[in-house]
């Protein structure tokens, strides 16, 4: 069977290197979770929440490892998120001088509204590109690539 060759989508660069063109449509999935959501949060929030979400209360260098910021970078953002109602705290009973933060009904809120968008993004891909591709390629990236 042969395939008509389809005129490429103008991008942001003319690079076919894989690394630049994941990047670039990371970044620009990005920008459409940003554009599309109404909370004034940046990616680093949106990451922390996201973390918390998923793995429950953890300490601030817990979340500082799963997003790979520095303690200070950590810090300053949880609080941030903190004084806007997204986390909340308690004091770790098993480590005094550690605290645990956890998802407030503000900050599920917003993972809820996130997750909403990235499905409501998934489904305007998979018309684009076709269900079979969009199977296809969360195949291929769910695969280790790298020997680490």
């Amino acid at each position: 069977m042969q395939m008509k060759n389809h005129p490429i989508e103008s991008t942001e660069t003319a690079s076919t290197n894989l690394i630049d063109l994941m990047s670039e449509k990371h970044l620009s999935l990005r920008r459409s979770v940003a554009d599309l959501d109404g909370e004034v949060l940046n990616r680093t929030e949106t990451h922390i929440l996201a973390i918390v979400e998923q793995q429950g209360r953890l300490s601030i260098s817990d979340i500082g490892r799963a997003v790979s910021l520095s303690r200070q970078g950590t810090h300053k953002s949880v609080l941030g998120l903190i004084e806007r109602g997204y986390l909340t705290e308690i004091e770790d009973p098993g480590n005094r001088r550690d605290r645990r933060v956890f998802l407030t009904d503000q900050g599920k809120k917003a993972c809820e509204d996130q997750l909403a968008i990235k499905e409501e993004l998934e489904r305007r891909i998979t018309e684009k590109i076709g269900a079979e591709n969009v199977q296809h390629l969360k195949h291929l990236l769910l695969q280790e690539w790298l020997d680490r």
